[in-house]
This record gives C-alpha cells, structure tokens and sequence, in this order.
C-alpha cells in the first residue's frame, strides 16, 4: 500500500494559485468574441473542445483565460523548500484590425507581477520567490495574443526525516 502523503504538495501550491489568480481578477471583464466577459482560469490544460468549434466566435469560447500549469519542480535539500515553477499561460482575444490586443495580455501580465511583489505569499503557505520571468509571444495567431508568466513557488517544508527523528 503506498503511503499516505502529508504535507505541502506541489498540487496545492497550484490550487492556491488558482484561487489567488481567480480573486484578483474576479470583477474584471476583458475583450471577447461578442463584448466584454469574465477571464476564464483553468488548471494545467485548456479544456478540450466537444463541439465543432461552433463556439469560437462567441462569449461561451474559453478564450480570453489563463492556464496555470505546475511544469517542473527541485528540492535542494532536506531542509529547504519544495521549489515549484507554476507556467501561467495567458491568452487575450481581440479581432481589431490594427493588432493592439496584446496590449490586453501585458495588463493581465503586469496585474500578475505587480500583484506578487505585493502580496507574494498566497494560500496561506506558498510564497512567490525570484526570479520572476515573463514573456510574449510573437506567434501570428489571427485574434489570439499570448503570453507567459513563470514564478518560483516556494512550498512549505514540513516533512521530517523520520528515520533520524527515531534516533533523536
């Protein structure tokens, strides 16, 4: 039987981040397919699509959203934290012609990073270390403007070494 896991879990970190990003953008409306809408948030992946992209031009498409994806992570030694890299892939839409709808996908980027360097501990356990990157994508996706935020999570250490705990 495996055992049970206990502690801070990179799963959680990203769960955290979820609920973090969802209140801070929770009143806010950015450009979508027929007029302004909420920012849909998933976890790891984009849903998949069910129906034959019949939606893609109108507001029950999943875009503009964010995806946080957990895509890696390293413990340096047993008393430091688990380090989480959480990818935060954001997308904006905007069909104007004069291709300004990245502009979207910066502001969401900069309410990210501004928002961490003054709260950078979340969920109550999870703490944004350095360094903070981001970037943005020069792919030509008619419509579609992406971007990306990685931030280095800091999961609480709270697991002993049981083994040397016994001896002590």
């Amino acid at each position: 039987m495996p055992e049970k896991i206990t502690g801070y879990t990179s799963e959680m970190c990203q769960q955290a981040m979820i609920d973090e990003l969802t209140e801070l953008f929770r009143d806010m409306k950015f450009t979508g397919q027929e007029g302004e809408k909420a920012l849909n948030i998933y976890k790891q992946f984009a849903p998949i699509l069910t129906d034959s992209d019949d939606d893609v031009d109108t507001n029950a498409s999943m875009f503009p959203c964010i995806i946080v994806t957990q895509t890696s992570g390293e413990v340096n030694n047993a008393q430091d934290p688990q380090l989480v890299l959480m990818q935060i892939l954001i997308c904006a839409y905007d069909k104007g012609k004069d291709r300004q709808g990245y502009v979207e996908t910066v502001n969401i980027k900069e309410m990210i990073m501004q928002h961490f360097k003054r709260h950078p501990v979340f969920g109550g356990a999870f703490e944004v270390g350095y360094p903070r990157t981001w970037e943005l994508s020069d792919d030509d996706m008619d419509h579609y403007y992406w971007g990306t935020v990685n931030l280095i999570c800091k999961t609480p250490n709270s697991l002993k070494n049981e083994e040397v705990e016994a001896l002590i």
